[in-house]
């Protein structure tokens, strides 16, 4: 058996590589996390992405907020969000990682009266537990299985902001890796996603929004696994919408 039927991959062989490249991208992050912190210099934990500074821009400028943050990781967009969102807001961070949202609560300093809820949960089956004003998803999207999948998590960002409510979506794809001698590298891909399908969906699930910007940038960053040192080079696609009154 080939793993494959009249080219394609079987389902079984689909289950298999996504949970190779699941098992990757848990490892990869709790080792990262072991060993960095929320403003660390040198790292892409340094300082929140300029997409979440634009985010809170577009919000009202009084009362306040309920904020999700999915994918929060350790904090790098939940922690400035706590300490920039009006006295009284609310941000939940979601993470698949238990110990990611651990290390949140534990450098959360409390800020007049804003409320940190966590919630463990992968987001292919996460619901929302109350109506949004801003949800930031960050280089969350792409762990998703595959593109129905993430279809669904976009329809449901959709459905849960309030009117005049903002998305801010950075997603990682066209992924590829490369050694440090030059030559290419199979990269283990959840979903394999190309930027160009991303623009799509987000124009698709976001068609009705006031759409501030829909971009595509060139990223690389240095990674290791088994022992190797590699570059992940991709395509940062990042959103910014907000939902009419």
């Amino acid at each position: 058996m080939t793993g494959t039927t009249e080219g394609r991959p079987t389902r079984q062989a689909a289950d298999s590589a996504f949970a190779r490249a699941r098992h990757e991208t848990v490892r990869y992050h709790e080792e990262f996390y072991a060993s960095a912190a929320v403003g660390q210099p040198g790292t892409w934990m340094e300082e929140p992405d300029q997409l979440m500074v634009d985010a809170l821009e577009r919000l009202p400028q009084r009362g306040t907020v309920t904020a999700y943050d999915l994918g929060a990781g350790i904090g790098r967009h939940t922690l400035p969000m706590l300490s920039r969102l009006p006295a009284g807001s609310e941000v939940y961070a979601v993470d698949l990682l238990q110990s990611a949202l651990d290390r949140i609560s534990s450098a959360t300093v409390p800020q007049d009266g804003t409320t940190l809820h966590t919630v463990q949960s992968d987001l292919a089956d996460f619901t929302f537990q109350t109506a949004a004003d801003l949800i930031i998803v960050f280089s969350a999207i792409e762990h998703l299985p595959d593109e129905g999948a993430i279809r669904v998590l976009l329809e449901r960002i959709r459905a849960a902001l309030n009117p005049g409510g903002v998305v801010a979506a950075g997603i990682i794809a066209d992924r590829f890796e490369v050694r440090e001698d030059g030559t290419p590298r199979a990269a283990l891909l959840e979903s394999g996603l190309s930027a160009a399908t991303a623009a799509d969906l987000l124009a698709d699930v976001f068609g009705a929004f006031s759409v501030d910007y829909l971009r595509s940038n060139l990223a690389e960053v240095d990674e290791e696994r088994d022992g190797e040192r590699y570059t992940l080079r991709s395509t940062l696609v990042t959103f910014l919408a907000k939902k009419h009154q």
